[in-house]
């Protein structure tokens, strides 16, 4: 792939827009962004992207999500999952828009060293609501800034038609009637649930659709509550995914907005515990 090397600087972005989409990540819990990636990018990504999915076995239980295909990059590993295969095309996902998350002041997030290839196929059903948090009995939970973000390049474009992605504005820090409901997502249950689950695929009033114009970028808190339209087109839709966190608990050094109570009194040596259903720090 002959952008591989480029690099986003600094200089491309446009100030004001960046702080507009700073405020609605805090506040809504995603933003949507300009990728500026280089002329042609979308294309090789289309096509390294297809490659990987026409070579790989997807088993049923991907078939809410389309697919779910994890690659490495070289430079950066996955070292949680050595035996994913690696790709140089990850570490370009992972580094090109190392400048854009600066802008919006989550430079301090760093990569998980994966992306996912998450493809809904023509006719494929929706994707149920669920967020992607796994730390709710931790009082970080409550983190008015982002502790864990997905980004999400886009290489069609994507409408209600065929399959674009649902949100709900606020629910990374706002508890719903909802968050009561949902059985916990993929290998959680997720991957077991029926196409009539009125909980799982309910319309809930909240929700917004987000159409996005292939190239774009969005990024969401893991903790927003998100789910797809199913695709009734007769096109594939995908999108790559790469997960990003912070490594500290504390309170980020240029945060100067109000901090809750209960991470202020936070144990600096707290256990890290998984766990994917919203808890005491999730509130009304």
């Amino acid at each position: 792939m002959s952008n591989l090397n480029l690099k986003l600087v600094p200089e491309q972005l446009d100030s004001v827009s960046m702080s507009i989409a700073r405020e609605q990540l805090l506040e809504d819990g995603y933003c949507l962004v300009d990728g500026h990636l280089p002329a042609g990018t979308v294309e090789e990504l289309r096509t390294w992207s297809d490659k990987w999915l026409r070579e790989t076995e997807h088993p049923p239980h991907w078939k809410y999500q389309g697919s779910d295909v994890k690659i490495s990059g070289i430079r950066n590993p996955a070292r949680r999952l050595p035996d994913l295969p690696r790709d140089e095309a990850v570490d370009f996902l992972i580094e090109y828009p190392a400048a854009i998350m600066d802008a919006l002041g989550i430079g301090d997030l760093k990569a998980g060293g994966a992306f996912q290839i998450i493809s809904k196929p023509p006719n494929a059903p929706a994707l149920y609501w669920h967020q992607d948090w796994a730390r709710w009995d931790d009082p970080i939970s409550m983190s008015p800034w982002p502790q864990q973000v997905f980004l999400n390049w886009y290489l069609t474009d994507t409408n209600v038609e065929n399959g674009c992605l649902r949100v709900i504005p606020g629910s990374h820090l706002k508890r719903l009637d909802l968050h009561d409901h949902l059985v916990q997502a993929h290998e959680g249950g997720g991957y077991a649930i029926e196409e009539t689950n009125e909980w799982m695929f309910l319309d809930h009033p909240n929700a917004i659709d987000v159409p996005v114009e292939a190239g774009q970028l969005m990024i969401g808190d893991a903790r927003l509550l998100h789910g797809t339209h199913p695709n009734r087109s007769q096109a594939r839709r995908t999108v790559l995914l790469g997960w990003f966190y912070r490594r500290s608990n504390e309170v980020p050094k240029d945060w100067d907005r109000e901090v809750p109570q209960e991470i202020l009194e936070r144990d600096p040596e707290f256990p890290m515990q998984w766990n994917r259903e919203p808890g005491i720090y999730l509130r009304a």
